[in-house]
């Protein structure tokens, strides 16, 4: 017997005591969880709705609801809505799958319900503005006659189950998603879709609600930003959003797609009446990259901002977003920066200033909504351009020009998808000091020109011209070139497809063209000193690309000697013997 007894004690077995005890938790353990499902606290639903749409003014709709114990004293509801405002379309402010209510004990036995902490499993909160700048966040103070009739309502409310609901300490949002929009013809319009936010709110004041005191933090990494009519959603690689004493502030660093990554600061200093100020900077911003993101997501018009109504206009937004470098094929340009106001009726961009070339390219904008489509305007100042490093960007353009150019530009056109169709504006433009290497004045004079042994390098002073855009065309009623060999003018037109459609004429001076070559003394013998100019009509035809000269129509004229750059003779002067032979060089070449 004493051998069994040792036994035992050397095997490990429980003492008697332990095993009570255990059997004790046990029994506890399965009533606690068995203890809920015994509680009706779904009596208690219509409650909690009917308290929480006094506060709000909305309209509340609660699922069903659980009691539990663990891990602290409180209910799970089955879902959750707050809906829209009246005014607004039918839909939620708010909507949760899920909601874990931890409530504290002790007031629950004075009547009140006092909960620790909401938990948000998959939230959506949808802020929407409608045209008049009315929102469907703002929870105004009740009028004297719904305070009546909210203060009836609460006391019926508490006579009949004794609760009231008194303080949220703090409401964790997991996976939240936020959607912002406007109302356009009654119906709610996104224009942003953020997803994969966690939040946690505190002193979440209900009686009465003051957005004010609310105090919030999340961090932003992780979360990404859809935005309507975009191909892809921007990212965010870091940051950090607050909430404090009313004002929102926050910092990130976010891929926009593949065009540029971004650095920001948003701050709203008054939560209740918003008013965005950002600063934003990118080391890189690809132009391309950008138009295939923004360019390829569904068009639907209905997701336009709505037209706003008629009456005061507000500022919305105001920032300033730089960028070291833009580029777009096969140019590169920077820095730049830009100056944005977004008001309830309008978009102000003033100025743009981008570095250029060795020179500074200005342009100021507006985009007006009170218009359907928008409508915008925008004025061009260009200076100190360097043509020749332009032109050496591209491989087909390289060293066909050089010189320093300006242009002042105005334009108008529309926000949509026929946007050239609506384009206009009038300006002019000036390319000055310059050279046109391997190019001569143009056409016959060419000819002549290298029977001299002339180079193909014109110099000149100025290029300059008017531009007027309409019907999809840049056209230009006189574009002059004036050059110590003679002058050119021309007019016509450049459609927005790259053709071209221009007639002209070259005067060239023929003893700065011809020199004192042999072929220079033999033609100036022919012509004496009868004729010191050579007026040759010419068409520029094809495309930008692939340009084409052809002879223009009527034939080469000649006049007396004159100044350099004077308008050539509308009447053709009539050749002798010997200048028709002359006319017939032209043909050889």
């Amino acid at each position: 017997m004493v051998t069994n007894s040792s036994s035992e004690k050397k095997t490990g077995r429980f003492p008697a005591w332990a095993k009570i005890l255990l059997g004790l938790f046990v029994v506890l353990l399965i009533a606690a969880l068995a203890l809920p499902y015994f509680l009706n606290v779904d009596r208690y639903r219509g409650t909690i709705a009917e308290a929480i749409a006094m506060q709000t003014g909305r309209r509340v709709a609660v699922g069903g609801i659980r009691a539990r114990l663990f891990p602290g004293v409180g209910v799970t509801v089955a879902d959750l809505h707050i809906g829209n405002p009246p005014g607004f379309p039918s839909g939620d402010l708010v909507g949760a799958e899920e909601i874990r209510v931890n409530v504290e004990i002790a007031p629950l036995l004075r009547g009140i319900i006092h909960v620790n902490s909401v938990d948000l499993v998959h939230p959506k909160l949808t802020l929407l503005t409608d045209s008049k700048g009315r929102d469907n966040y703002t929870f105004a103070a009740p009028d004297s006659a719904s305070s009546s009739s909210s203060s009836s309502s609460s006391k019926t409310a508490d006579s009949s189950s004794g609760m009231s609901l008194d303080q949220i300490d703090s409401i964790n949002l997991t996976g939240a998603e936020i959607v912002v929009g406007s109302v356009i013809r009654g119906a709610a319009a996104p224009l942003s879709d953020t997803k994969g936010i966690n939040l946690k709110l505190h002193n979440f004041a209900v009686s009465p609600m003051r957005m004010h005191d609310w105090k919030s933090e999340s961090n932003l990494a992780g979360v990404t930003l859809s935005l309507s009519g975009w191909k892809y959603p921007i990212a965010f690689h870091t940051g950090k959003f607050t909430l404090s004493d009313g004002k929102l502030d926050a910092q990130f660093v976010a891929d926009l797609a593949t065009a540029a990554d971004i650095k920001g600061t948003v701050s709203v200093p008054d939560f209740e009446h918003s008013e965005v100020n950002f600063e934003m900077s990118a080391s890189l911003l690809d132009i391309d990259k950008l138009m295939d993101v923004a360019g390829s997501g569904p068009s639907d018009s209905s997701s336009a901002p709505a037209k706003p109504a008629a009456g005061k206009s507000s500022l919305v937004a105001h920032g300033h977003i730089n960028v070291e470098k833009i580029t777009t094929k096969p140019y590169s340009v920077g820095p730049a920066n830009v100056e944005i106001r977004v008001y309830t009726d309008r978009a102000e961009l003033w100025p743009i200033s981008i570095g250029m070339y060795g020179g500074t390219l200005q342009l100021s904008s507006r985009i007006d909504r009170v218009t359907d489509p928008a409508r915008f305007t925008a004025n061009v100042q260009m200076r100190n351009l360097d043509v020749a490093k332009v032109l050496d960007a591209n491989p087909s353009a390289r060293g066909k020009m050089s010189g320093t150019g300006e242009l002042d530009l105005q334009l108008l056109g529309s926000l949509s998808d026929a946007w050239k169709k609506s384009l206009s504006g009038t300006g002019k433009f000036a390319i000055r000091n310059g050279h046109l290497p391997g190019v001569n004045l143009a056409g016959a004079a060419q000819s002549l020109m290298k029977m001299s042994g002339v180079g193909g390098d014109t110099p000149f002073t100025v290029l300059e011209g008017d531009i007027n855009i309409a019907s999809q065309r840049v056209a230009s009623k006189k574009i002059h070139l004036d050059s110590p060999s003679g002058i050119v003018d021309l007019g016509g037109s450049l459609g927005l497809d790259g053709t071209l459609d221009y007639q002209g004429s070259t005067t060239v001076n023929t003893a700065a063209a011809l020199g004192s070559s042999k072929v220079g003394s033999v033609v100036g013998g022919l012509l004496g000193g009868r004729a010191g100019k050579i007026t040759v009509p010419f068409a520029l035809e094809g495309t930008v690309d692939a340009p084409k000269v052809r002879p223009g129509k009527g034939a080469p004229s000649f006049g007396g000697s004159s100044a350099s750059g004077s308008a050539p003779s509308s009447t053709p002067s009539t050749p002798q013997n010997d200048v028709n032979t002359l006319k017939n060089l032209f043909k050889k070449y």
